[in-house]
């Protein structure tokens, strides 16, 4: 007879788990997320980060922490597009033929980093057998080989992230000052979205703005298609939730929260950087403030401060669903 979880996690990558500022996901995350996986807990990470980050940045520091092999741990990436379960690490690094034209950026790898023995998942070394892309998502090659041209014009301040499988990431180089990146931001966003609006192949795609980076995504991608594939995902591996947490840093990742709320489940947000001010919900949303009232980190946390104070603090509801904020 299989249990049914007393909660599930929905988790954004950037900030609540991987520091923004050095990646790293802190040993007291990892040891947080291990114990939740020897609890039957399920948890996807919902993620605009490629699959590649998160298998070098998330899974293998978890792996190296001896998270359990029948961990019901899956990854959404780039916002929908690309999925894979954990539980898939343990068989063979089978690949795909590589598509295309260029090796990992080293920016964006995980250099010198643990690897667990790990295969990478970029243009240059391929895609796992076992990982999914969506199709559908997927930008056109022509389309995706004029921005990586145009990224060549910008490389003072930003890489082309060929770690994304399925959308287009120009990132801001690793040390480089905000101002002078966004600056050069601005010119090169003007140009893409020239660009688009000239290929009759972008139809279906759109480009979305943040402060580290410019995407070219498929129209759906979001983190409520991700969600509706986490759900997917844990559905097909075991019992679902009885109730569901969702936490991220931005205000797009509510959406999360919204899908789950709209398909009747019951949710609870948890934002871990606040600033942008709290949108009126039908769910209830936690901060630091109303972890720190229970004891669990500071009212000031932020990121993966409040994020590992979130996660302890799920630790102890483990069993009782009931559990108030």
């Amino acid at each position: 007879m299989r249990t049914v979880p007393p909660f599930g996690l929905l988790l954004d990558v950037d900030g609540p788990i991987a520091s923004p500022e050095t990646r790293r996901v802190p040993d007291g995350i990892v040891t947080a997320l291990v114990s939740l996986a020897g609890r039957g807990i399920p948890v996807v990470f919902n993620t605009g980060r490629s699959a590649d980050f998160v298998l070098q940045h998330v899974a293998a520091p978890l792996l190296a922490a001896g998270l359990p092999g029948d961990a019901r741990f899956h990854a959404v990436c780039e916002k929908g597009a690309v999925h894979f379960s954990f539980a898939s690490l343990a068989a063979p690094a089978s690949h795909t033929a590589g598509n295309g034209d260029n090796g990992s950026n080293g920016q964006g790898g995980a250099a010198g980093g643990p690897d667990a023995g790990l295969p990478r998942a970029t243009r240059g070394h391929g895609v796992p057998a076992w990982m999914e892309v969506d199709a559908g998502m997927r930008l056109p090659a022509d389309l995706e080989s004029r921005l990586v041209r145009l990224v060549g014009d910008y490389t003072d301040t930003m890489f082309y992230d060929d770690t994304k499988l399925a959308m287009f990431s120009a990132e801001m180089n690793v040390g480089e000052s905000p101002e002078r990146y966004r600056a050069g931001q601005r010119d090169f966003e003007d140009r893409v979205a020239a660009l688009l609006a000239e290929d009759r192949a972008a139809d279906a795609f759109q480009l979305d703005s943040t402060i580290i980076s410019s995407d070219v995504e498929h129209a759906s991608s979001g983190k409520d298609r991700g969600a509706e594939r986490s759900w997917a995902l844990i559905a097909a591996d075991g019992e679902l939730p009885m109730r569901w947490f969702t936490c991220g840093d931005s205000r797009t990742d509510y959406a999360m929260a919204d899908w789950l709320q709209e398909r009747g489940a019951p949710v609870v947000h948890v934002d871990v950087r606040h600033e942008d001010g709290i949108p009126e919900t039908p769910y209830p949303v936690m901060t630091s403030e109303d972890l720190a009232a229970q004891g669990f980190g500071t009212a000031e946390g932020r990121h993966e401060e409040a994020g590992q104070a979130f996660l302890e603090w799920a630790l102890k509801t483990t069993g009782a669903p009931n559990a108030t904020m």
